[in-house]
């Protein structure tokens, strides 16, 4: 084989190795699930951000998991479009209303704290995610 030739070869195999390394870097090979939420076939695991963010199921395109945990037990997986966004609904048969408060020191009972809790967003009053609001302050 010609000097000539094995550069161009060479050229080619560098110039395809940058391309398929780029494609990588940014998560965007066809061949590769970004940022997937399995290890394996049927483990499943949940993702948490750089930000801080849970993330389970289908990540949106881009998405870097900074850590990656396994699921014991089961796991359902609920949209976020079920939630209505709209912070003043008052659901039927309660006399509290999702109305932006998050934390506890913004609550005045614990029924009020579990109705935000299981209905409002962005609440910040589990901190072990056990489901129990408010575990630590002392007025409930």
């Amino acid at each position: 084989m010609s000097v000539m030739k094995k550069i161009f070869l060479l050229a080619v195999l560098l110039a395809v190795g940058w391309y398929g390394n780029s494609l990588y870097e940014n998560n965007e090979l066809p061949f590769i699930q970004n940022s997937t939420t399995y290890f394996g076939s049927d483990e499943r695991v949940k993702c948490i951000t750089k930000e801080g963010k849970v993330l389970y199921g289908s990540l949106p395109k881009g998405t870097i998991c900074e850590r990656r945990e396994p699921v014991q037990g089961s796991l359902t997986i609920v949209s976020s479009k079920t939630f209505s966004s709209n912070k003043d609904v008052n659901h039927a048969g309660s006399n509290f209303k999702c109305d932006g408060r998050q934390h506890c020191s913004q609550m005045n009972s614990r029924a009020e704290a579990e109705y935000f809790l299981k209905n409002c967003p962005d609440i910040k009053m589990d901190g072990d995610h056990d489901g129990v609001p408010c575990e630590s302050d002392s007025r409930f």
